[in-house]
C-alpha cells in the first residue's frame, strides 16, 4: 500500500497487532483468549493476502515475486535452523533421542510447528500473482466476486477435511489457511477498485462472504443426521474473521503512534516468539496467567525484533 493510504487503514493494523497477539496466546499455551478466540490466525492470513494482492498488482508479478523471496525464503532456512539448534540441544540436555521427530514434512512445516507460515505464505504469494495476471484485464468487481465463490467452497472443502480431527500438522495448518487466500485476493481487488467508496465496498463484500459462510455452514450441519463431518468450526472463525476486516477497512479511524511503531514488527514476532517462550521456560519461574503472559511475550519479542532491525541481521524479521 501507497504511504499516504496507511492512516486510513489505522484500524486495520490494529487488527493485526490484535491478530497476532491471539496467535502468540496460543502457541504460548494452546488456549485460546476470551472473546477474539481463534480468530487471530484468519484474521491475520486474510490480511496478509489481501496487501499482497495489492502490491501484485502495483508492482507487477515478476518484482512482486522477487520482493516476497527475498523477504521470506532466506529467513525461513535461517530460524529453521535456530529452532533445530535449540530442539537438539534441549534433547541432548534431557538425554534424548537426537532425530526424534523429524521427517520429509519439515520441507512444508520447518523444524518447529510455527514455521509452517512462511512456505504457505511463499505459496500464497505465487498463487496471488497467478491469479492476478490471469485476471488482469477482468473487471475488479467480476474478479472479486468470483475469487469470493471459490474462497466459500474452499472453506467448506477444508472444514469438511478437518472436521473429523485426523489430519495433523503441517497438513492441518495448510488446509485452515488455504481459504484466506482466495479471500485475500476477493478482498485485495475490492480494494483496487476505483470507486471512491472502496472502503464500504470491501466492508460489503466482507459482510456477504462471511454471510454466505456462515450459511453454507450451518446447513451443513444438517449432514451430520448422516454421518457427514460438519465444518462449523472452520467456517464460523474464517466468517467472524471477514466481517472484522471489512469493519476495519469501513471504520478507518486514526492513527496512533504505537500502532505505526508496531505493525512494522509483526513477522519478526511471529518467528522469534516460541525461542522467547523457551528462554523463560529455562529459568523455571512461575507462568503468570494466559492474557498477561501472552502480552510480556509480545513485548519482549517486538523489542528483540525492534533491536535486530538495527543491525546487520534485519532481513532475518
Amino acid at each position: 500500500m501507497q504511504r499516504r493510504s496507511s492512516p486510513r487503514l489505522a484500524n486495520v493494523e490494529r487488527l493485526r497487532l490484535v491478530a497476532m497477539y491471539e496467535i502468540v496466546a496460543f502457541h504460548v499455551s494452546e488456549h485460546r483468549l476470551p472473546v477474539v478466540a481463534g480468530l487471530g490466525l484468519p484474521v491475520f492470513l486474510l490480511l496478509n493476502n489481501v496487501f499482497n494482492t495489492t502490491l501484485a498488482a502495483r508492482m507487477g508479478t515478476r518484482a512482486f515475486l522477487n520482493t516476497k523471496v527475498s523477504r521470506l525464503l532466506l529467513p525461513w532456512v535461517i530460524w529453521n535452523v535456530i529452532y533445530l539448534g535449540l530442539l537438539l540441544a534441549e534433547r541432548w540436555r534431557h538425554g534424548e533421542e537426537l532425530t526424534q521427530g523429524f521427517s520429509f514434512m519439515m520441507v512444508l512445516g520447518g523444524t518447529y510447528e510455527h514455521l509452517w507460515f512462511v512456505p504457505f505464505a511463499l505459496l500464497g504469494a505465487v498463487l496471488l500473482a497467478g491469479a492476478q495476471g490471469l485476471t488482469s484485464a477482468a473487471s475488479n468487481g467480476w474478479a472479486c466476486a468470483g475469487a469470493l465463490v471459490v474462497a466459500a467452497a474452499t472453506t467448506c472443502v477444508s472444514g469438511w477435511l478437518l472436521a473429523p480431527g485426523t489430519i495433523g500438522w503441517p497438513w492441518l495448518q495448510w488446509l485452515f489457511a488455504l481459504p484466506a487466500v482466495p479471500f485475500g485476493f476477493g478482498l485485495g481487488r475490492a480494494v483496487l477498485a476505483s470507486d471512491p467508496r472502496v472502503r464500504s465496498r470491501v466492508a460489503l463484500v466482507a459482510a456477504l462472504a462471511a454471510l454466505v459462510c456462515l450459511g453454507v455452514g450451518l446447513a451443513s450441519g444438517l449432514g451430520s443426521i448422516w454421518g457427514w463431518p460438519a465444518p462449523e468450526e472452520v467456517v464460523r472463525r474464517y466468517a467472524v474473521a471477514l466481517a472484522l476486516v471489512g469493519l476495519g477497512f469501513v471504520w478507518p479511524g486514526t492513527a496512533d503512534r504505537m500502532s505505526v511503531r508496531l505493525t512494522p514488527l509483526l513477522f519478526g514476532v511471529y518467528l522469534s516468539h516460541p525461542l522467547v517462550v523457551r528462554v523463560y521456560q529455562a529459568t523455571h519461574l512461575p507462568e503468570p496467567p494466559l492474557a498477561l503472559f501472552a502480552l510480556a511475550i509480545f513485548c519482549v519479542s517486538a523489542l528483540l525484533v525492534a533491536a535486530l532491525q538495527r543491525t546487520p541481521l534485519r532481513f532475518l524479521v
